[in-house]
């Protein structure tokens, strides 16, 4: 395996909440593809430093430091190179940005980034993007509950729901995911369940088990938009970054009274593992709303939660 490449990049957004993609010359290594703005890290040089000069030197704009943040970490290995992209989120910058080596610049929408072709590398910085932090798990309720549940885990600062109902036949999980999906239009539901039925019922957002994840050959095994799984050790989530789920949740992060007996990894595994993984993974197990903040800036997506949310 060669030597990473380590690049700072940046996903840098304007007043109006569009994100600032560049296209590469075609004659650079995934030339014609679109990205996001950065270079190449220094020997001994701070990250963020590197950031900042490669996009003063590339768009003439110098960022404001207390508006960024980390985004995600991407290790990624091409056939010829290998590169370990370290993403922040820019919220604010001074200057206007042009592409200063005569490379094409657009301000897009978040909606609209499927229009772009992107290297490979930069997949999960698109997904984590367009992903939420605060993902809300349902507890065992009885069916009539779960959009009480819903609107309750949204008051709290939820953002997307994962519908988790083992207690309920397939058929009467698959159902309730419809009524969800009418009933809460704007909401991203993604249905803990199997690959074939949320095939047979155009499920668009589906989570797998690890044990299922295990047995997952390809992504294009799912025909929905959204695919993630649930992971508790490198073996699996390495098998996520091989088959190309779109995230991994990992756990448990802290002691969880559902599963009492089960050590946890603790932050600082969390943090290691994270930023080892190629995907944005969200912080599982004991993790309350005040752990997002943590989470995030230990390289994760944010976090998924049960008990917080009830």
């Amino acid at each position: 395996m060669s030597r990473l490449i380590h690049v700072a990049a940046a996903a840098i957004f304007n007043e109006s909440g569009e994100l600032l993609l560049a296209l590469r010359d075609k004659a650079q290594h995934q030339g014609g593809l679109w990205e996001f703005p950065g270079g190449k890290v220094e020997p001994g040089e701070d990250v963020r430093s590197a950031l900042a000069r490669e996009l003063l030197e590339e768009l003439g704009i110098t960022i404001d430091q207390s508006a960024t943040s980390p985004l995600i970490q991407v290790p990624y290995h091409y056939p010829d190179k290998s590169v370990l992209l370290d993403v922040f989120r820019v919220n604010r910058f001074s200057g206007e940005a042009y592409g200063r080596e005569g490379q094409p610049l657009n301000w897009v929408k978040l909606n609209e980034l499927s229009a772009y072709q992107f290297p490979a590398a930069n997949k999960p910085i698109v997904s984590a993007l367009l992903l939420p932090n605060a993902l809300a798990i349902t507890p065992r309720l009885q069916p009539e509950q779960y959009s009480g549940f819903i609107t309750k885990a949204l008051q709290q600062g939820a953002q997307a729901l994962m519908l988790r109902a083992k207690h309920l036949s397939e058929i009467e999980q698959l159902s309730l995911y419809q009524q969800l999906s009418e009933t809460f239009p704007e909401l991203l539901i993604l249905w803990n369940g199997a690959i074939e039925a949320a095939n047979r019922a155009a499920v668009s957002g589906l989570h797998l088990s690890s044990d299922r994840l295990m047995q997952l050959d390809s992504r294009e095994q799912f025909r929905g938009h959204w695919l993630g799984a649930s992971c508790h050790n490198v073996e699996q989530i390495r098998h996520a970054e091989q088959v190309g789920v779109d995230y991994i949740t990992l756990s448990p992060v802290q002691k969880t009274s559902s599963h009492p007996e089960v050590v946890p990894m603790g932050w600082d595994e969390y943090e290691r593992l994270a930023n080892e993984s190629s995907l944005p993974v969200y912080a599982l197990g004991g993790v309350l709303m005040d752990d997002l903040e943590r989470a995030i800036l230990a390289g994760g997506q944010g976090i998924a939660a049960i008990s917080c949310f009830c």
